[in-house]
C-alpha cells in the first residue's frame, strides 16, 4: 500500500496545515490511520506525549480537517489510507475546537485563549448566538478557563453535535516557565482549564492533546478520572502514527542513502516500534545531506541545569564505549523535581528519554529500564552538549596544547592552566578525582582524540588512555586527602603507580607513549609530565 504522496521535491519543514500538503503537492507520508484509531479509541480525553519534531501538530491539524463540519474535505483525504476506513462516514461531521498552547506564554496566556475561544465560536456560532455566549460569561475575566467549557456547551446546544476539543502541546506553557514568578499562578489555571471542561462534561465528543512530556498526576491531569495516555514506553495501536516507520522511511529511501538514514536517525523506540526521527529524514531528503537536523532545532537548556558529575561521567562512558546506562524510571513527570532543578535520576532519564535523547528497552522489572544513544546524530547532540555546554568548553583549543607534548614540561604548565580554569567553574569538595576524571575525560572527547577511561592494562586500571596523531598518553589522577600534601608530590606518585603497575604493558612500542601525573586538590592541580623508555625504542 502507497504510504509517501506529493512531490519529492517539494518539502515543507515548517507547515503544520495538513491542507497545504495536499493542495500544494508537497511530500506527504499517510498518517491518516491516526484518525481511525483516534475515532476508536473508547477513552474520551486522550493524551500523546511524543518528542517534539515528530508531527504531533500536523497530526492534529489533519484529524481538525477531518472531522470539521462546517468544511467539506472529502477530496484532501482521496487515495489515504483513511478513504477506505470504515470510519470514513465521520468525515465533516462534528464541530471542533481547536487549541494551541504554541504561543503562549507567562505574559499573554489569558488573551490568547480568549482570541481561540472567539475564534472558534465565530466559526460555529451565529452573532447572536456569540453574543449570547460571552453575556452569559461576563462574570469570568477575559480568559478565564469556564470559557472553554461554556463553549463546548454552546456549541453542542446550537448543533445538537456534541464538539471535539483539539489541544496542541498542552505542556508547553508549563515547561517553560518552571522558574517563573508566576508559575503557580500559571499552574493552577491550566489545572482548572483542563478539569472544568473535560472531566465528565457531558457535552464533549472527545478531547485530544499532545505534547512532549507526561506530566505526573501531582499536576496538570490528576482530576481527569477518563484519561488515557499514549507515551514512549507503553505499546498501543498508535506506536506508528507519529515519527516514520521502517517500511515509510524504505518508500522514501533506498540504497546508500537509506542505510546511512538508518545510521543517523533510526532506532527510537516508542512501545514496539523502532522509529526514524521525521524532521531529520525529511532534512536529508531535501538537503541531500546528513547532519544533525533535530539536534540543531531545539534547546537542551533543561538538560544541562539537571547534570552533575554522575550524570556527566554516565553519559561520557555511554558515548565513548556504547555503555548502556541502567536506571529506574519514573513515567509520569514530576513537576516539582523539574521545577526545584534538585531533579532525581528517575525523573531526569524520564525525561530525557520522552524528549528524545535516548532510546530505552523494555522495564526489567520495578521500573528498570536500560537506556542507550539511538543513533549517530542523537550521538552528535550529546557529545556537543556535553561538551559545549556542561564543559564550557566553547573557546579552548585541546588539540593545540597536546601538539607541545614532546616538550613535556611546556606541555604540563599549559595542561595544568587549562584544566584549573575549566574546574574553577565547578563544585569539587567532593568526589574531587572522579570530578578531574570526569572533565578531562569529556574534553578531551570534546577535542576529538579517541579516548579511553578505566580500561584494564598491565596490573590494574589506568585513568585515561588518549591517542593522539603518531603518540599514546596515559593520565593518572591523585587528590590530596588532607588538603596539605604537595600537589607536584602526588603528581610524581601518579606517574610513579603508571610505572609500577605497567599500564603501559598493552600498548605499542613502536610509537612514543607520554606518562601524564595529575595532582588535585579543588581548583588547583600540579601537572607532570615523562616520556616512557620501551626497551625497544629510544626517543
Amino acid at each position: 500500500m502507497q504510504r509517501v504522496f506529493g512531490n519529492r521535491k517539494k518539502i515543507d519543514l515548517g507547515s503544520s496545515e495538513f491542507r497545504e500538503f495536499v493542495e500544494y503537492g508537497n511530500l506527504y507520508v499517510d498518517k491518516t490511520r491516526f484518525i481511525e484509531h483516534v475515532l476508536e479509541e473508547a477513552s474520551k480525553v486522550i493524551l500523546f506525549a511524543r518528542p517534539r519534531r515528530t508531527g504531533k501538530s500536523l497530526n492534529l491539524n489533519m484529524l481538525r480537517t477531518f472531522l470539521d463540519c462546517k468544511q467539506d474535505t472529502k477530496e484532501l483525504f482521496k487515495g489515504l489510507y483513511i478513504e477506505k476506513s470504515p470510519v470514513f462516514g465521520q468525515i465533516n461531521s462534528c464541530p471542533v475546537i481547536f487549541l494551541s498552547f504554541k504561543e503562549f506564554s507567562a505574559d499573554n496566556y489569558r488573551t490568547k485563549l480568549g482570541v481561540s475561544l472567539q475564534e472558534a465560536a465565530e466559526q460555529f456560532l451565529t452573532t447572536e448566538q456569540v453574543d449570547l455566549w460571552i453575556r452569559k460569561n461576563s462574570v469570568f475575566a477575559p480568559g478565564d478557563s469556564e470559557f472553554l467549557r461554556s463553549l463546548i456547551k454552546t456549541i453542542h446546544e446550537a448543533y445538537n453535535k456534541r464538539p471535539y476539543v483539539l489541544i496542541d502541546e498542552y505542556d508547553k506553557l508549563l515547561m517553560d516557565n518552571l522558574s517563573h514568578s508566576e508559575y503557580d499562578t500559571i499552574k493552577t489555571w491550566l489545572k482548572t482549564l483542563f478539569e472544568s471542561s473535560l472531566k465528565d462534561n457531558p457535552h464533549l465528543q472527545k478531547a485530544v492533546l499532545v505534547g512532549v512530556t507526561r506530566i505526573s498526576q501531582e499536576g496538570l491531569l490528576s482530576g481527569l478520572n477518563h484519561l488515557d495516555v499514549y507515551d514512549v514506553f507503553e505499546p498501543s495501536m498508535f506506536d506508528g502514527d507519529f515519527s516514520l516507520t521502517e517500511q515509510e522511511v524504505t518508500e522514501l529511501l533506498e540504497g546508500k542513502q537509506l542505510e546511512a538514514a538508518r545510521q543517523w536517525y533510526n532506532n527510537y523506540r516508542v512501545g514496539n516500534e523502532k522509529l526514524y526521527t521525521l524532521y531529520s529524514v525529511m532534512s536529508y531528503v531535501k538537503n541531500g545531506a546528513l547532519d544533525s537536523y533535530w539536534g540543531m532545532s531545539g534547546s537542551l537548556e533543561m538538560l544541562i541545569n539537571a547534570m552533575n558529575t554522575e550524570r556527566v561521567e554516565a553519559i561520557t562512558e555511554l558515548l565513548s564505549s556504547g555503555k548502556e546506562i541502567e536506571t529506574k524510571i519514573k513515567r509520569r513527570m514530576s513537576l516539582m523535581h523539574l521545577r526545584s532543578g534538585n531533579i532525581n535520576n528517575e525523573s531526569f532519564y524520564s525525561f530525557a528519554v520522552q524528549a528524545g535523547y535516548f532510546t530505552h528497552e523494555e522495564a526489567q522489572g520495578d521500573r528498570q529500564y536500560t537506556l542507550s544513544c539511538p543513533n549517530k546524530e542523537i550521538h552528535n547532540v550529546w557529545e556537543d552538549f556535553i561538551l559545549e555546554d556542561v564543559l564550557n568548553n566553547r573557546h579552548t583549543n585541546l588539540r593545540e596544547i597536546f601538539k607541545d607534548i614532546k616538550d613535556t614540561k611546556k606541555f604540563s604548565e599549559t595542561f595544568k592552566e587549562f584544566i584549573s580554569f575549566q574546574l574553577s567553574m565547578y563544585d569539587t569538595d567532593r568526589e574531587l578525582e572522579k570530578t578531574y576524571h570526569v572533565l578531562v575525560f569529556g574534553l578531551i572527547l570534546g577535542a576529538g582524540f579517541k579516548c579511553n577511561s578505566n580500561r584494564e592494562s598491565g596490573f590494574g586500571r589506568y585513568d585515561l588512555w588518549l591517542e593522539g596523531p603518531g603518540y599514546n598518553v596515559i593520565i593518572e589522577f591523585k587528590k590530596a586527602r588532607k588538603g596539605t600534601e604537595d600537589l607536584d608530590d602526588l603528581a610524581a606518585e601518579a606517574i610513579e603507580q603508571i610505572n609500577e603497575r605497567e599500564y603501559y604493558s598493552n600498548f605499542p612500542k613502536n610509537i612514543p607513549l607520554f606518562k601524564v601525573g595529575v595532582g588535585c586538590h579543588k581548583t588547583k592541580c600540579a601537572v607532570t609530565t615523562t616520556v616512557h623508555e620501551f626497551e625497544m625504542v629510544k626517543y
